[in-house]
């Protein structure tokens, strides 16, 4: 494609400065992604985006890219992390009103090198409990990520990601996963550090009501992750789950997130 071929002349050595091959990559990359979005069969919407998620991850391949925003490209949500080393790019496809696929790239420094990750949407055909798996080889729990914290124990450090899942028509879920990476490099999702005084989850999943806001936010003001206690009730005449008014927290210590229960919050908490 012309943009892939005018960042790799830059990178040869050609005449193009990189400002000019970033840029015009960037705009190509931006009209695949639109290109996406306004189809309306499904097929050809696919398609288009395979063909998106292609040339994003063969230009992430390159140096010049890992301090390249991409804020032009629409629909993409972008997370970096606090040590500059992991940047993890997320966006959706929407198939019906009810049907979404989620895609995935990890852009990760690994000595001294740049290393990219494409990312698999496997929750629909997990065979153990999705607080329970541990997944690698590209293998992910599909989600809009929407913040990236990251706290080290032991030496190791920990990459915390919470997301927004569309699920269903009726129901909508958020989530904690984990991100590491193993001794070879590679991306690594779920680690069994969350901690509720009973047991150890790998991932945490909060589904409740598509008509009910939710708030799972970190707050740095407490240094902790904050949500809404969930509550069953009857909706409509089919059973829900919808928030309270009490907040639970979850707080990085001795190595991972411990439950903390009834979290007095307020609106101050909530301002940068």
């Amino acid at each position: 494609m012309k943009y892939l071929h005018l960042i790799i002349m830059y990178l040869s050595g050609s005449f193009l400065a990189p400002a000019q091959a970033l840029e015009e990559g960037t705009a190509h990359l931006a009209a695949l992604m639109q290109q996406a979005a306004a189809e309306t069969d499904s097929l050809r919407k696919t398609a288009a985006m395979t063909a998106f998620a292609t040339a994003f991850e063969e230009t992430l391949r390159f140096e010049a890219t890992m301090d390249t925003a991409f804020d032009s490209i629409p629909y993409l949500g972008i997370l970096v992390s606090p040590d500059k080393k992991v940047r993890l790019f997320t966006w959706n496809l929407p198939l019906t009103a009810t049907q979404h696929r989620y895609y995935g790239i990890v852009q990760y420094r690994m000595n001294k090198a740049i290393q990219t990750a494409v990312l698999h949407d496997v929750k629909g055909s997990l065979s153990e409990r999705p607080e329970t798996a541990t997944l690698s080889g590209g293998r992910w729990f599909g989600a809009l990520y929407y913040d990236l914290l990251q706290n080290k124990t032991d030496g190791r450090v920990y990459y915390t990601l919470l997301g927004f899942d569309f699920h269903s028509g009726a129901t909508r879920r958020k989530l904690l996963d984990i991100l590491t990476f193993d001794e070879q490099g590679t991306p690594v999702f779920g680690a069994p550090v969350f901690d509720n005084g009973r047991w150890k989850a790998s991932r945490v999943l909060l589904e409740y009501s598509a008509s009910s806001p939710f708030y799972l936010v970190y707050l740095p003001r407490k240094k902790m992750i904050v949500f809404q206690r969930l509550e069953s009730v009857w909706l409509d005449g089919v059973s829900g789950r919808v928030p309270s008014g009490v907040f639970d927290g979850l707080l990085f210590t001795g190595g991972g997130w411990k439950l903390q229960k009834d979290v007095d919050v307020t609106p101050n908490d909530f301002k940068k």
